[in-house]
């Protein structure tokens, strides 16, 4: 009982310290998000949407997932206390890292045309698209530098370098917006990435490791086994992220860019809103159930211990966002945008099966099943995401897309349990199941009061079944971690020291 309860507090203390780095970053992100909207407009925002599609598409490839395997070795390694073997795998992943900068500058300089003319239909942005190579490597030794932070579980100084990156990119990038307009979105990304890099590459540089001579050969020799568990990330992160450029590029052709930027603001919303609780389970989950993975009874505890934790804080969250929508456009974006109140009311909703399908998509990749991930994750997921979109765009515009994000969500959740479950025995407890259903019912009662009633009476219900989500959520996070007999022994200690 008591090993359970600190699996749980790790799980909200790790929740809790990047929580409070997220919300800032969220806060920065809407910030910026707010001057894009009021001095680009729609079709600024739309402009912004693409090239970042572009950037993240390339960095994704180029990387060769080498920053998503690596946190398992490096955190593998360090754990074993063999330094030859910590300073070895450190050093091989950096050098790889180096290379797949330059890969990824080569990719978008030598394609700038044809990206240019993708995604905008002329050659205008063919430089543009060259000096973002610029982007494109810093991107990529950034994420070097996170990796190690992450695998060695130097966690406060990965959280200080998030933080302080993202609050100076903002202060230094947005005037490129005021002075320039849309001319100035490139050399904000420039200056963005710049600065996020420095930071990291402070914290980074904290960290001491024994120098060791390395040649190429030996560097791809032994960074093979790493590279493959990361291709295979890399594919499907890709692939993922090359269909959200096809919505992005089919809604500009059939409909209109300033729909491109109204369908990026409504998923930036929804997405920024709840990723305090995902990047927690990125930090933290995924290492320690690599730990794990060959223990069938340690990883259905893990798994559900964090699918529990998910649900509970997240489902008030998502009911707060479904209240609040009509404010929260406008005070994040402006009165232009108000159109896609009914896009982030379902997709607020369609979260909350995400929220519980995301610890469980975790599960092949933390066992290095290459093939199951890629074939699942990777293919399957991203062809159901792309037809769902697709058709929800044709049907009804982005209020189809927001109904059929909920439902490839459902589809989803339901697939990967029943994969789990026959790969690799895993059964979702009892216990998550009645928080699960609890939480639907909560969510979808506001849901439906929002949709039928948009006004006072509508609000004081919604408020209603809110303050009961926040109870239920509290007395179970209680009962798994005791919040009143830890917060009073922190009170305590304090008092004491």
């Amino acid at each position: 009982m008591e090993e359970a309860k600190t699996s749980y507090r790790q799980i909200v203390k790790t929740t809790t310290l990047f929580g409070g780095v997220q919300v800032i970053q969220i806060l920065t992100s809407i910030i910026r998000g707010k001057l894009v909207a009021v001095l680009l407009g729609t079709a600024g925002m739309g402009i912004n949407t693409l090239i970042n599609s572009v950037i993240t598409v390339i960095v994704q490839f180029a990387s060769l997932g080498l920053n998503f395997s690596a946190v398992r070795d490096i955190s593998q390694a360090n754990i074993s206390g063999d330094k030859d073997e910590l300073n070895r795998t450190v050093k091989v992943f950096r050098h790889l890292m180096y290379y797949c900068a330059i890969l990824g500058a080569v990719i978008i300089i030598g394609s700038s045309y044809w990206i240019s003319e993708f995604t905008f239909g002329n050659n205008s942005y063919t430089w543009g698209f060259v000096w973002l190579s610029i982007v494109v490597v810093l991107n990529i030794l950034n994420s070097s530098n996170i990796t190690v932070l992450q695998g060695m579980q130097r966690l406060k100084d990965m959280a200080k370098a998030s933080l302080i990156g993202s609050v100076a990119g903002l202060i230094f990038s947005v005037p490129f917006y005021y002075f320039y307009g849309e001319n100035g979105i490139i050399p904000a990304l420039v200056v963005a990435a710049l600065i996020t890099f420095s930071v990291s590459q402070y914290f980074s540089s904290k960290l001491k490791f024994d120098v060791l001579a390395l040649n190429r050969q030996d560097t791809f020799k032994q960074g093979s086994e790493m590279a493959k568990l990361g291709i295979a990330m890399m594919l499907s992160t890709l692939i993922g992220s090359a269909v959200t450029y096809l919505v992005n590029a089919y809604i500009g052709k059939y409909g209109s860019i300033a729909e491109v930027g109204l369908y990026g603001a409504g998923i930036s919303i929804t997405n920024q809103y709840v990723s305090v609780i995902f990047t927690a389970m990125a930090v933290d989950y995924f290492p320690r159930l690599s730990a794990v993975c060959n223990d069938r009874k340690k990883v259905n505890e893990i798994v559900n211990q964090q699918a529990e934790i998910v649900v509970l804080i997240i489902a008030p969250l998502l009911i707060i966002m479904i209240l609040t929508a009509p404010i929260l456009i406008k005070v994040l974006l402006s009165k232009e945008f108000l159109v896609i109140t009914g896009f982030v009311t379902w997709v607020a909703f369609a979260l909350l099966f995400k929220a519980a399908s995301f610890a469980l998509g975790y599960i092949s990749f933390a066992k290095g099943d290459k093939k199951t991930f890629f074939l699942f994750e990777g293919i399957t997921g991203s062809l159901l995401i792309l037809i769902c979109n697709i058709s929800g765009y044709k049907l009804g515009g982005l209020t189809g897309i927001a109904i059929s994000i909920l439902i490839s969500y459902i589809i989803y959740l339901i697939a990967v349990n029943i994969l789990a479950s026959r790969l690799y025995g895993f059964n979702l407890e009892k216990k998550f199941k009645y928080i699960f259903l609890i939480s639907i019912l909560l969510l979808g009662s506001v849901f439906l009061i929002t949709m039928f009633f948009s006004n006072l009476f509508g609000y004081l219900a919604g408020s209603l079944v809110l303050a009961i989500s926040l109870y239920y959520s509290y007395s179970e996070l209680n009962k798994r971690i005791g919040i009143k007999a830890f917060i009073l022994s922190k009170i305590k200690a304090k008092i004491l020291s």
